[in-house]
């Protein structure tokens, strides 16, 4: 069995394979780079940044925090799945800009730790965070209008969002 280490080296190195293979210029960042798992140019040479994080086996991807801040334009999210077994093949990769990640996590946290749990006591908060699609529907309505199921779709195997200017600017 895999551990979460093994889980996670497999999405980083699954994610740097490819954004070679893109031709991207691209290395993996330190083991004590904060926040950043993969440094990376892109073909004109404008350098971003790639926060790896993958699943398998669970509902969504599990985040710190420290993501709710994290919204510089140059930072990307890649979220990969390797499905409910950890075999799926190939494993599939959601490009999400940082901002996004930051506000998911944001709205979606809130609404949660005022719910109870299942005992009825009130919810203490604690450092994590998780990307779902579909959110539940215990976040509440403004998190759903604004993340309404099926809203990743539009990031799965989206590599060419890594070179949109726009996010450059």
């Amino acid at each position: 069995m895999a551990t979460n280490k093994h889980v996670g080296d497999v999405g980083e190195h699954w994610v740097l394979y490819r954004l070679v293979r893109a031709g991207y210029t691209a290395v993996l960042a330190p083991t004590n780079a904060k926040a950043v798992d993969i440094l990376a140019a892109d073909r004109e040479g404008k350098p971003f940044s790639i926060q790896v994080k993958t699943k398998s086996g669970a509902k969504g991807w599990r985040l710190t925090a420290d993501a709710e801040s994290m919204t510089d334009p140059r930072l990307f999210y890649c979220l990969v799945d390797l499905g409910r077994d950890g075999r799926l093949e190939p494993p599939e990769v959601y490009i999400v800009p940082s901002l996004l990640i930051s506000r998911h996590t944001r709205m979606g946290h809130a609404p949660w730790l005022k719910g109870v749990k299942p005992d009825g006591q009130p919810r203490k908060d604690s450092r994590i965070r998780q990307i779902l699609d579909p959110v539940p529907k215990s976040v509440g309505a403004a998190v759903r209008a604004e993340f309404p199921d099926g809203w990743l779709e539009r990031y799965k195997e989206n590599w060419d969002i890594l070179g949109t200017e726009a996010l450059f600017t």
